[in-house]
């Protein structure tokens, strides 16, 4: 974590400052894959054992990541943009926060299609039919995705009581 401070801060002090918030998110994924490749040490140690496929992803995502980072490094990538709105930021943030606590009242489905749709309209998206039909084709392969093939138990909320 130390080393990507210090990264991000060096990015902030040379000539490349404009790269900074690009070099945030890979360096925080190179240092958090590095983290729980450490994790992966206290797994079972077999030819083919549960600790390949995570050193398998944490592999890909550093060497991605650290692509990503040389390209902040040698100005090959986009400067960051100039800051925007933030109220949307904390109004992103804030429906975030509430669809997390709605999940267990109202359950998955209905809060993710609350969510889905109230972050739509407030991206400036504004066709209802559109917003409704990608809502509820998300609700749709979720609830066969996730429920049906899965057999993942996502909260059903107060619908649980009347299934």
């Amino acid at each position: 974590m130390l080393l990507s401070v210090g990264v991000i801060v060096a990015f902030r002090l040379s000539k490349r400052k404009d790269y900074t918030g690009q070099a945030i998110i890979p360096t925080m994924m190179i240092a958090f894959s590095l983290l729980l490749w450490g994790v992966t040490f206290s797994f079972p140690m077999e030819e083919a054992g549960p600790s390949q496929i995570p050193r398998l992803w944490i592999f890909w995502a550093v060497l991605l990541s650290g692509i990503l980072l040389l390209f902040c490094i040698t100005g090959s990538a986009d400067p960051d943009p100039k800051s925007g709105r933030l109220g949307f930021l904390a109004l992103g943030i804030g429906l975030l926060i509430v669809y997390y606590f709605a999940i267990e009242f109202f359950g998955y489905f209905i809060s993710s299609f609350i969510f889905l749709a109230a972050i739509m309209y407030i991206l400036s998206y504004r066709k209802v039919l559109i917003i409704v039909l990608v809502c509820s084709g998300w609700v749709i392969f979720s609830y066969l995705v996730f429920y049906k093939l899965l057999y993942i138990q996502l909260p059903l909320g107060f619908i649980e009581n009347y299934i």
